[in-house]
């Protein structure tokens, strides 16, 4: 028998707020998360807008020294980790002993997690998958910077330990103590989504008893906002509000809103979290990850390597297209990505598919690139625990081409199992079926 995985932990830092609760009730209230930019200059780019993460206090996490080695992208992905795994009752926050040398430039500081365990937990079989598409953006270009400007030997000894993008799995698993898997993946915007997939089939192989897994981003500087504009793929502000520019299936959609973020589950297989007096939030009952070997940036015209992820999702589930009653779709809001995920859905779910309610969690967070697919998991979770749905918000004319059910206010359901997708560049697929706990 397979072994069941549950998740029992949930964090999120995001542009709508800081934790998984705000986060949520901002998301119920319709709330968007994107203004303009204003950390660096604009005035020659394409898009002036972002979805930026709002007063983040790096100092709840990490020593100034400790700060300055990672990348922001490091900074959020160890928050959200705290949040889910503090939720999941694995591990303790407390202030370090000042017992050697590293300790002692720590005293003073703000609290930092330790390698305390609750309930005899066995750290070799407790793994973490954080991952991130691209890294850490903001120490390359600052260190890339400096030896243009001074020379070489102006570039710091922690560079290459800064952008590695293991780096958030490294600090937290040696945060925390956890001995088992533990590494990154990069597959674009799939990212965070493949990151759960993943870890969930560590888990149902045995390699591991608990996984910390997501994804996060924080790539929105200079020269990725000017890449992703040259490449017309993102949007402007709607007459003048930046609020109005994220716009999945909407007739009108131009592009995506970048953004910046991170999204942390803790999966533990369902005996182990019984056991230990854990309670399961929801289920990861499949997954399916595939790749359209088609081009790569655009995705397959069909939308055909996104549905077989679809199908072998619900066939490793053991569940029908009919039994899933809500779908959180990519929907990055470009008028190619919709369109093909729009087919893919179609070719899944055929006529059911007009009575599965769907709403976009990227018209209000914009899309975090490697943070996407763990935030709006995270947002399905929230959706089975509560039985509320989260609107899209900016649907002002839905495309013909998109005969979808999508929620335009917070509406009750009865919620069994979801669904959650998610396409990158690179043609690479990943879906989730999640259950009620």
């Amino acid at each position: 028998m397979r072994r069941r995985v549950v998740v029992t932990g949930i964090g999120v830092v995001c542009p709508l707020g800081n934790d998984v609760a705000t986060t949520w009730q901002n998301l119920l209230a319709g709330r968007s998360g994107v203004d303009f930019i204003r950390d660096f200059p604009i005035d020659r780019l394409r898009s002036d807008i972002a979805a930026s993460v709002k007063g983040f206090d790096v100092g709840k996490y990490l020593s100034p020294k400790e700060a300055d080695i990672y990348g922001r992208v490091t900074h959020l992905s160890l928050a959200a980790a705290v949040e889910a795994l503090r939720e999941a009752g694995i591990a303790q926050i407390q202030r370090a002993p000042a017992a050697d040398e590293d300790a002692a430039e720590r005293a003073g500081a703000p609290p930092i997690a330790t390698a305390a365990t609750a309930g005899g937990l066995d750290r070799t079989r407790v793994g973490c998958l954080m991952s991130s598409g691209m890294g850490s953006v903001d120490i390359f270009e600052e260190q890339v910077g400096r030896s243009a400007a001074r020379g070489p030997r102006a570039v710091s000894p922690y560079f290459v330990p800064g952008v590695m993008p293991n780096g958030a799995a490294a600090l937290i698993s040696m945060r925390y103590g956890f001995m088992g898997p533990s590494y990154s993946l990069a597959s674009a915007c799939t990212t965070g989504t493949h990151s759960i997939a993943t870890s969930a089939l560590m888990i149902e192989a045995g390699e591991a008893d608990v996984m910390l897994a997501g994804g996060a981003e924080a790539a929105t500087r200079l020269n990725t906002v000017a890449g992703f504009g040259n490449a017309k793929a993102l949007a402007k502000a709607v007459g003048g509000d930046p609020a109005r520019a994220s716009r999945p299936f909407d007739r009108r959609r131009q592009g995506f809103v970048i953004g910046e973020g991170a999204g942390a589950l803790v999966l533990e297989e369902e005996q182990h979290a019984r056991a230990r007096g854990a309670k399961p939030l929801a289920v990861v009952a499949g997954f399916g990850m595939t790749t359209d070997a088609e081009h790569l940036t655009r995705p397959h015209s069909g939308g055909l390597g996104l549905a077989l992820a679809l199908e072998r999702a619900l066939a490793r589930a053991g569940t029908t297209p009919e039994a899933i009653g809500y779908i959180n779709p990519h929907a990055t809001s470009t008028q190619q990505g919709d369109a093909a995920e729009v087919l893919a859905l179609q070719r899944v779910f055929g006529e059911h598919l007009a009575r599965i309610p769907i709403s976009a969690t990227k018209s209000m967070l914009g899309h975090l690139l490697g943070g996407a697919g763990a935030v709006e998991t995270i947002a399905v979770v929230c959706s089975l625990r509560d039985q509320l749905l989260h609107p899209s918000i900016n649907v002002d004319e839905l495309d013909p081409d998109c005969s979808l059910d999508v929620v335009r206010e917070r509406r009750a359901v009865d919620l069994r199992r979801a669904v959650k997708c998610s396409a990158g560049f690179g043609g690479h697929n990943c879906a989730l079926v999640l259950e009620r706990a």
